[in-house]
């Protein structure tokens, strides 16, 4: 036996996000050769526009360093493996939606974490170090990757900030 029915719809079409934007868990997967496959699959089944990753400012992804001369800190950016993680994006037709967050060692205030990669949720010892690190950072990409493409991608700052407290 068979029915049919009829259902009224209204409202407005299904809009699909998926083809505008996917979360990727924590970007520094974007490190892996077997990560890379499995998005260059995703991507050709889905085709998204944009990716969005945890942890950029995360320990594994190396950007925030700090050394010792003489007695006093200093502070340099590393951005070798981020440029790696976007050359893969980019190379795939994917932009970076840029979260940046979690809090780098050492600029850590407490010792809550979150993931089990543990991302940490404290703000900065120095919010003027934390301003540092984003000026510096979203400076380099411009440099690298040209003004007209990084305003392109949305940023998003301090990702759940109160996630901790």
């Amino acid at each position: 036996m068979v029915k049919e029915l009829e259902i009224p719809v209204s409202g407005r079409p299904f809009k699909n996000n998926t083809t505008y934007c996917v979360g990727t868990g924590r970007i520094g997967l974007a490190l892996q050769k077997e990560y890379l496959d499995h998005l260059e699959i995703v991507q050709q089944s889905i085709g998204f526009k944009y990716i969005r990753g945890h942890g950029i400012f995360s320990d594994d992804v190396g950007i925030y360093r700090e050394y010792e001369l003489d007695g006093e800190t200093h502070t340099f950016y590393n951005f070798t493996y981020l440029d790696r993680i976007i050359d893969s994006y980019l190379e795939q037709g994917i932009r970076p939606f840029l979260e940046l967050g979690f809090m780098p060692e050492k600029l850590k205030s407490g010792e809550e974490t979150i993931f089990y990669w543990k991302g940490n949720v404290s703000p900065p010892t120095s919010y003027e170090k934390w301003a540092e690190l984003v000026k510096a950072t979203l400076n380099h990409l411009i440099d690298r990757y040209g003004r007209e493409e990084v305003i392109t991608w949305p940023v998003e700052v301090w990702n759940e900030p109160n996630i901790g407290f």
